[in-house]
């Protein structure tokens, strides 16, 4: 602040040293007076850039802070949320890109912290347009008033007409996010397929028309500006000759000496330099739409805080009453009167096509969305009456689509039960999922960007995957879930899949996710899902003898598999 008023006094210093150092130079010539007044000149332009030469890198981090802090607010109210519903909402989505926008997909942030730093430059800009006026007010007061009034009203219609730009800007986060999207996909997510199959063209034809879908609105409104800023121009080119006519008459008539005139100058266009939209306008407004943005999350999701309900401890026996899900939008439910029960200890195999409602059956076991109807419980309890983050450090899961950490192989394991840090369970879980052939030290880094990174393969990916929810179960996890656990896996590790990660996990109750059904045999139960409930339940050889949908996959797999082999 005390750097922004400082500089909020540099055109009255500037307009008070130059007429003083006019008048020194009339009156004597070049005296030491004179050298007194050129080196307070020379020291007020000096002062000004110091002040900005400080000011920036200030104003910078000022806002960096602040900006930092509604991230952290907005990352603690989105952990706070029970589930995946809100946050993949497109009001929720939309909100959150305003709110926390850094600016990378329409070249400019919509920051809280520059809409902070930005109002207070605005002030001071204000303190100075005030402190030149009261200059200019000594030799005219009209005429002070005049220009003051003029440039605000100017700053005032140009803000109006801006404003109607940052909303057309600010109407389709969903078009900026997939600009973005398009740009980060062609240079890094899919490098290899744009130079294989020659796509580079194909991604500029998308990324330019998602930019015309998005900004064309922008540039129509920004013409329409343009045409309209005749009388604007008008009311600033009448402001500027009075500024220079008044003068020019009060010299005329002996009313004013030249260093007067200088002054008076001087101070009349430090007023009018108000009327100058800054960047500093831009910032806040554009910035006021992710502070709302932000407020908005707040007052819906900001009460969502996490009830400590009830805990379960042991293995529990899990049950799924006629459960019902749709996810927003669908036209039909994924799980429709799903029942199932998973007792404790048992190894438990879904299968099912596509669609059959698989992966959706684990994520409402594991709490991320609630069920539309129906109720899953745990030894007994509503899962809605358990305490989620107390469940969910019960359950360690393998999702299809798992994360490639960019991180050390040890953190790669880990990150399934950070509470434990035991380099020997994280051998003893590499090994257990196969990983012999993968990097030796649990300090390599899997991050392929890096200048020391190591690229996995599929497989081998797959293999530290696993080896997280191995760590997962050692570390106390009592119910394992894996979805498709070898679809990047060889057909030799597929084959030794159950002897070496499912015989081996005791105490704990396995849910197996797999189109292969060789990788399921083995279970103790396998379930098919059709149209969202249990069309079938039981073991291989029960589920062969009852010649239904799983008979005719598993012949089918098994004649496909002989017809390979040489």
């Amino acid at each position: 602040m005390l750097l922004q008023l400082a500089r909020a006094a540099i055109p009255t210093l500037r307009a008070l040293s130059v007429g003083w150092l006019v008048a020194s130079l009339g009156s004597a010539g070049l005296d030491q007076r004179a050298l007194v007044a050129a080196g307070l000149v020379a020291g007020v332009f000096l002062f000004d850039q110091l002040i900005w030469l400080v000011l920036t890198p200030v104003t910078v981090l000022a806002g960096k802070r602040i900006d930092g802090g509604q991230r952290a607010r907005l990352r603690a109210l989105a952990i706070r949320l029970p589930g995946l519903d809100r946050l993949e909402s497109q009001t929720f989505q939309d909100r959150a890109s305003r709110a926390v926008d850094s600016g990378m997909g329409i070249a400019r942030e919509r920051s809280a912290g520059t809409a902070v730093t930005g109002q207070a430059e605005l002030i001071f800009r204000m303190v100075s347009a005030f402190a030149a006026a009261g200059l200019l007010a000594v030799f005219e007061p009209a005429l002070a008033v005049g220009l003051l009034v003029v440039s605000l009203v100017i700053r005032a219609i140009l803000r109006r007409q801006w404003l109607r730009i940052i909303d057309r800007l600010d109407a389709d986060t969903a078009g900026q996010r997939m600009e973005f999207y398009v740009a980060e996909l062609a240079v890094i997510g899919a490098a290899k397929d744009v130079r294989l199959f020659g796509l580079s063209d194909w991604f500029g034809g998308r990324f330019r028309a998602a930019a015309a879908r998005t900004y064309a609105p922008v540039f129509r409104e920004l013409l329409g500006v343009l045409r309209r800023q005749w009388w604007t121009a008008g009311l600033l080119v009448g402001a500027a000759t009075a500024a220079l006519a008044f003068p020019a008459a009060a010299v005329l008539d002996g009313g004013l000496d030249p260093a007067q005139l200088i002054t008076f100058v001087l101070a009349a266009f430090g007023v009018m330099a108000i009327s100058n939209m800054g960047m500093e306008a831009y910032d806040i407004e554009y910035g006021l739409r992710g502070i709302e943005a932000a407020d908005e999350l707040n007052a819906e999701h900001g009460e969502a805080v996490p009830v400590a309900g009830r805990e379960v401890p042991g293995t529990p026996t899990i049950r799924f009453e006629n459960v019902v899900f749709s996810y927003p939008g669908a036209t039909r439910p994924v799980l429709d009167g799903l029942s199932v029960t998973l007792r404790p200890g048992e190894t438990v195999a879904v299968v099912g096509e596509n669609g059959a409602g698989k992966t959706t059956f684990v994520k409402l076991l594991g709490g991320l969305y609630r069920p539309d109807s129906g109720r899953i419980t745990v030894d007994g309890i509503d899962l809605a009456d358990l305490d989620l983050l107390a469940w969910r450090r019960r359950l360690a899961v393998l999702f299809q689509d798992f994360v490639r950490y960019p991180a050390s192989l040890r953190d790669n394991v880990t990150f399934a039960a950070p509470e434990q840090s035991n380099d020997d369970a994280v051998l003893d879980a590499l090994d257990r999922a196969g990983s012999s052939d993968l990097p030796a030290g649990l300090d390599t880094s899997l991050w392929r960007e890096g200048a020391d990174g190591t690229d996995l393969s599929g497989g081998q990916w797959q293999r530290v995957a696993l080896a997280r929810v191995l760590f997962a179960v050692a570390a106390g996890r009592r119910v394992l879930v894996l979805d498709e656990p070898t679809a990047h896996l060889d057909i030799r590790a597929e084959a030794e899949f159950h002897e070496r990660v499912v015989s081996r996990v005791h105490g704990t109750t396995t849910v197996l996710i797999s189109h292969r059904l060789s990788t399921v045999r083995p279970a103790d139960r396998i379930i098919l899902l059709r149209g969202g409930r249990v069309a079938e339940d039981g073991t291989h050889e029960e589920l062969l003898a009852l010649g239904g949908d799983y008979a005719r996959f598993f012949t089918v797999q098994a004649e496909t598999f002989q017809a390979d082999r040489p």
